[in-house]
């Protein structure tokens, strides 16, 4: 079996390799030329070979030196890094965690999660932008970006996503009550509507598309009496019988508990919505950043599960 390698023994040859000589080596370094040649003689014996031809006027180093050399950079980085991680992860979280985030998932899902965090990670400042624009995460110098969204296809960044609910079709009593047996899609057809529209969506010809246990697709063609983007205008509307919606479970179980709401068709729903939390890159996200990540998943409420974790590059 063959002697373990010195980690000094590495660094010191490494530099003796960089600086040139023993004599430029040692005044880099601070320590003396009988230490350096100490460690490179103990890494020759270690090794059976020659690495470094040296006479009193000159060094000159062998093919095996300058190949070793090369890996030895190799194993060092590797180990600066392995020595990273965990200096990292004793270290504290401190600074500035610049989040992007949906208003609505702000203030009904994430802010007892951020409150949690600072209370956990007193070193940590967090400033949340909550509004519907889509920013520019490196311009503006975002550490993390939370969209929800059905899919995220984008290359440059890295993506965390948690499953988030899916949205049901709702109506107060009053309106279930005078809409009669809804038994499938179709009845629901021509039926007035608070419509939760995406930002720039027009509302002609506008249609539902709902989901069925196998994942079939079925359509409603519904009449909007009153559409918007935030789910918590329509809200309100709804329990006041403008008509039926389709909204997230997480806004409307509540309200269906305590029977101020119907869910009509429990068997379809809108599609499964995903929370995905986006970065610019793992080797450049900082510890407060990676431990909000670690804190959002361990505090989400439960029925919402992490699913996946990709990078795109």
């Amino acid at each position: 079996m063959s002697k373990p390698l010195d980690l000094n023994d590495l660094r010191y040859f490494a530099a003796i390799i960089d600086a040139g000589s023993l004599s430029r080596a040692s005044r880099a370094l601070g320590v003396t030329k009988s230490l350096l040649s100490q460690h490179l003689s103990r890494l020759e014996e270690t090794l059976g070979v020659s690495l470094i031809q040296r006479t009193t006027r000159r060094m000159d180093v062998t093919a095996l030196g300058l190949e070793f050399h090369a890996r030895c950079l190799s194993v060092l980085a590797e180990v600066e890094r392995a020595q990273s991680v965990v200096e990292e992860a004793r270290s504290v979280p401190r600074g500035t965690l610049k989040i992007s985030c949906p208003v609505l998932f702000a203030q009904a899902v994430l802010m007892p999660v951020v409150n949690s965090f600072l209370r956990a990670y007193p070193e940590v400042d967090v400033v949340l932008d909550a509004d519907y624009r889509e920013v520019d995460l490196l311009g503006e110098g975002y550490d993390l970006a939370l969209k929800i969204q059905r899919q995220l296809d984008d290359s440059r960044f890295i993506v965390r996503s948690f499953r988030l609910d899916q949205h049901w079709l709702v109506a107060s009593p009053d309106i279930a009550r005078w809409l009669g047996p809804i038994r499938r899609p179709a009845d629901l057809n021509g039926c007035a509507s608070a419509f939760l529209r995406n930002e720039g969506e027009t509302l002609a010809g506008t249609v539902w598309q709902v989901l069925d246990s196998s994942q079939g697709v079925h359509s409603i063609a519904h009449h909007p009496r009153l559409s918007s983007s935030d789910p918590l205008v329509l809200l309100p509307a709804v329990l006041d019988g403008i008509g039926v919606a389709l909204l997230p479970g997480s806004l409307c179980q509540r309200e269906v508990e305590a029977g101020r709401l119907e869910r009509l068709l429990p068997q379809f729903h809108g599609g499964t919505m995903y929370l995905h939390a986006v970065f610019p890159s793992r080797r450049g996200l900082s510890r407060a950043a990676r431990c909000f990540l670690d804190h959002l998943g361990q505090h989400l409420p439960p029925q919402l599960r992490e699913t996946i974790e990709h990078s795109g590059i």
